[in-house]
This record gives C-alpha cells, structure tokens and sequence, in this order.
C-alpha cells in the first residue's frame, strides 16, 4: 500500500534552546551517542522571517540533535503534543490521519527556490515511534554549496562515521532511475538519495557523483521500524569497486572526484 500523503503546509530560525549543537566527528571515531529528548518549556512561535532562516540553517549546518533525533524530536520518548510544540514554534501546521490502523501527524515548509521539507510521525500510544522525512532539493547550481548540506553523505560521514552499509538500486526504463541507501543501523537511521542523473543513462557501466549530482528527492528514516522503508538494494561492493570504508574516503574527499562507477547490469 501506499504511504499516507504528506500534507502541504511548514516553516524555522533559532536553534531549539534545549539542544546543544553536535561537534563534527572524525571519520575514524563515529559518534553514535544519543541525546537526550527535548525538555518542553514554552516557545515563542517565530516570525515568518525568522522561522524561514531557522529551518534553513537547520538544512544546512550540523547543529541540529544527533540522529534518531529529529528537531529535538526523539522517537520512543517525545510525545505528539511536545513534537506539535516544537513545529507550532517554527510556525508549522500540523495535520493527523489513519492509515491501515496507525496514525500519522505530518507538516511541510517550502521555500521560494523550490527546496522543501516534509516531515511525518508515526505515532503510538501518544509517541513518536519513528520520524519519516522527505526534502525535496531546489534545482542546484554549479558553484553553490546545496542548501540541504546536512543531510548530503559528505556532512552526516564526517558527523557519523562510515554508514553501517551502503546499497544502490537502479532501473532502466522507461527512463534512468538511481539511488543511493546509506545505513547507520546503531542510530536507527536511513538516508535516500534519489534521482535519474547517470552517466550514460542506460544499462551497462554507469557513473554517479552524489556530491555533485541534482537529486530529485532526499529521504531519511529514523527511529525503530521505520514506516515505508527504501526498497531492495544491492550492497555497494557488489556493484562498485569500492568498501563502505573506500566509499566514505570518497565522499569526504575533494567534490571533483566523488564519483564512482557501478555495473547498472545488476538491475
């Protein structure tokens, strides 16, 4: 079945105050310690401005909680009511529904360049059990960093560490579909990139550039069984050269030479 839709209404500026900001950390020592869920105190709802630059620097930079936290959303620990507190302070609408007997609580931002956010809870006897996300990127430019830089796989591997696993997934008709799933199964976290940018973009030897390449959609999952997870995949090293390790290597090394090639004859 289909996943229930995300509504179409968001908007952020300040950091939550009760979230201290992650440090970087080596691609050697990965961090997979959690912190803790956000401590409700009243919050202010922020000026449309104000809640646009907060969201946009939440996209941006790493200063947002360590995965499975979302916001300071935790799955398992945040109730529904704390989590619409945290969205009514960026000035977020929320909308509920049921879909083959759970329920759902979603809400979306979009900004005028066309990047926007979706974001949906499960929830469970009045918790987030997981956190369901979709960005959908603006139409990106040769020189500019992308304005959801800390979700792309360079950011969250200097943060993380190398992914528990990495699969691919392709298909070739009616027209070129890839994408790239990055697994850090301690922290009960998935990542999608998703899109049709491949080299040559038919069934045989490809090439991607995920640092550089204009994704159609970004999606992560987090939080124990995740609600629509990504579909089958083939491991990284089945269809590349490359190691998770060499892949990671990869991605935090220079922009112009991220890019790998995979045996589109898999799929």
């Amino acid at each position: 079945m289909e996943p229930p839709p995300i509504s179409t209404d968001i908007s952020t500026s300040t950091i939550l105050p009760s979230q201290t900001p992650t440090p970087l950390a080596s691609i050697e020592q990965p961090v997979p310690t959690l912190i803790s869920t956000f401590t409700r105190t009243p919050l202010t709802t922020l000026e449309p401005k104000e809640a646009a630059e907060a969201i946009r620097v939440l996209l941006q930079e790493s200063v947002d909680c360590a995965a499975p936290c979302f916001w300071g959303i935790t799955p398992g620990q945040t109730t529904l009511e704390e989590a619409g507190d945290i969205f009514s302070h960026f000035g977020l609408p929320m909308s509920s529904t049921t879909f083959n007997g759970k329920d759902y609580s979603d809400t979306r931002y979009e900004f005028d360049n066309g990047l926007s956010i979706g974001v949906t809870l499960t929830i469970q006897k009045g918790l987030v059990d997981n956190i369901r996300i979709i960005i959908i990127p603006e139409k990106q430019k040769v020189g500019t960093r992308r304005e959801w830089l800390a979700y792309s796989p360079e950011t969250l591997i200097k943060r993380y560490g190398p992914p528990t696993r990495v699969g691919l997934a392709a298909d070739w008709g009616p027209g070129p579909f890839f994408s790239m799933q990055m697994y850090y199964e301690p922290l009960d976290l998935i990542v999608e990139y998703a899109g049709d940018s491949i080299i040559p973009a038919q069934r045989g030897t490809s090439v991607v550039c995920p640092l550089a390449v204009q994704f159609d959609s970004v999606r992560l999952w987090l939080g124990e069984n995740p609600a629509y997870p990504p579909g089958p995949d083939v491991p990284l090293d089945e269809v590349t050269p490359l190691s998770v390790d060499e892949f990671s290597q990869l991605m935090i090394g220079d922009l112009d030479d991220a890019c790998f090639m995979f045996d589109g004859n898999a799929y």
